[in-house]
C-alpha cells in the first residue's frame, strides 16, 4: 500500500490559517499524535480534543454497510486527518490515542460515529467523549414539540461566525461517495479539516460558556463535565487554603509567646529558697568600691564612732569602775602619769 502525507494551510473564519497534516502513515501518525499529548497535558483551559468521521459510500441496496474511511483530529490551530481506510487496518498509535489515553474528544452527533469505530474494535470511554448536541440546541422544537437535533452547520453559524451558514452548502452531497480516493481531493480534504477543526472550536465556545456562565455565578464548585473545579474556584480555594495556613502558624507563635510569658510570671511568683538568707558583706567587688565607713553605715555592725567612744571612756575613767583589778587598782593608786603609753593606758599591753 503506497504511503503519502501532505502538510496543507487552509483558511477558516475571520481570515484565520490553520495547519493541515492529511496522512496514512504510521509513523507519521505517532509524531503528531504525540504532539496531540503533549499539548493536551500542557493545556490547563481547554483540554480536549475535536474527532470527526468520515465513512465510505453507502450501498443504495444496503446490502452491505458502510465503513470508517478518515479520521479527524484537531486542537488549538493544527489537525490531523488520517486515511483510515489506506492503511492496514491496524494504527496502533491512533487506536492508543483514542481509547487508552484518558483523553477528552468532543464532536457534532456522535452516534453513527460510535457504530463505526465499533466495528473496528475501537472503543472510546463514554466519560471521554462529549457529544455537543446533548448541550446545545439552536433550533428549537418541532411541530410535535420535541428539541430538534442541530448539525454542525446550525451551531457553527450560531456560536462561532456566520461565515459558516454555507459550509455544507459548498460542499455537494455527492461529494461524500468520495471518502475512499486516494488521495483525497482538495475539497474534501478541506471539508474534513473544518469539520474537525469547528467541532474543537465549538467546544471552545461552549465550554468557557459552561464554565463561566452556568457553574460560576453561586458555583456549584462540583464541574461534572470534567470532574474538576473551574479556574475562579480553584483560585479561591487556594486563597482559603493559605489563610488557614497563616492563621495556624501565627495561632501557633501567640501561643508559643503565652507560654514563654506564663513561665515568667511563675518564676517571678515563687517564694525565695531558704538557702538564699540576706549576706552581711556585699560582694568583694562592691567592697572594693566602698571604705570602711561606708561599709559599717550600710551593714549591721557596730559603729566605728561608737567603738571609739565607748574605749575612750573607758581610758578617762567616765564609765563606772570596772570589775577588773587592774583597772581598779591604777586608778586607786593614781600613779604619776608617765610618757610610756603602757602605764597611762592600761590593758594596752
Amino acid at each position: 500500500m503506497q504511503a503519502f502525507t501532505q502538510i496543507r494551510t487552509f483558511t477558516v473564519h475571520g481570515g484565520k490559517e490553520i495547519d493541515v497534516v492529511y496522512t496514512n502513515e504510521e509513523e507519521t501518525m505517532s509524531k503528531y499524535l504525540k504532539m496531540y499529548a503533549q499539548w493536551y497535558a500542557e493545556e490547563e483551559e481547554n483540554k480536549f480534543v475535536g474527532l470527526d468521521l468520515e465513512y465510505t459510500r453507502e450501498d443504495p441496496n444496503h446490502e452491505e454497510d458502510n465503513y470508517l474511511a478518515v479520521v479527524q483530529l484537531s486542537m488549538r490551530n493544527h489537525v490531523l486527518v488520517c486515511h483510515y481506510s489506506w492503511t492496514n487496518g491496524e494504527c496502533p498509535a491512533l487506536r492508543s490515542f483514542l481509547q487508552n489515553q484518558g483523553i477528552v474528544f468532543c464532536t457534532v452527533d456522535k452516534r453513527a460515529d460510535f457504530i463505526k469505530l465499533y466495528y473496528e474494535k475501537i472503543i472510546i470511554p463514554r466519560e471521554n467523549w462529549i457529544d455537543i448536541q446533548e448541550f446545545v440546541n439552536v433550533k428549537g422544537l418541532n411541530e410535535r414539540g420535541k428539541l430538534m437535533r442541530d448539525g454542525m452547520a446550525s451551531l457553527a453559524t450560531s456560536i462561532i461566525d456566520e461565515s459558516y451558514s454555507q459550509m455544507k452548502n459548498k460542499f455537494p452531497p455527492e461529494r461524500h461517495d468520495y471518502w475512499e480516493e486516494r488521495p483525497l481531493s482538495d475539497l474534501n480534504l478541506e471539508y474534513a479539516a473544518k469539520d474537525a477543526y469547528v467541532s474543537y472550536q465549538l467546544y471552545v465556545k461552549i465550554w468557557f460558556f459552561l464554565r463561566y456562565l452556568v457553574f460560576c455565578p453561586g458555583c456549584k464548585k462540583e464541574d461534572t463535565l470534567r470532574g474538576h473545579l473551574c479556574d475562579k474556584c480553584n483560585k479561591a480555594e487556594i486563597e482559603v487554603e493559605r489563610a488557614q495556613k497563616n492563621a495556624a502558624a501565627e495561632i501557633a507563635r501567640l501561643n508559643a509567646e503565652l507560654a514563654s510569658v506564663q513561665a515568667e510570671l511563675a518564676s517571678l511568683k515563687a517564694p525565695a529558697s531558704s538557702d538564699n538568707t540576706q549576706q552581711t558583706s556585699p560582694p568583694h567587688g562592691k567592697r572594693r568600691k566602698m571604705n570602711d565607713e561606708q561599709w559599717l553605715e550600710s551593714s549591721d555592725a557596730p559603729k566605728s564612732s561608737d567603738y571609739w567612744q565607748n574605749l575612750r571612756k573607758s581610758w578617762t575613767g567616765d564609765e563606772q569602775k570596772s570589775d577588773d583589778p587592774w583597772t581598779t587598782e591604777m586608778s586607786d593608786q593614781q600613779s604619776p602619769k608617765s610618757d610610756n603609753p603602757w602605764l597611762t593606758k592600761p590593758g594596752n599591753y
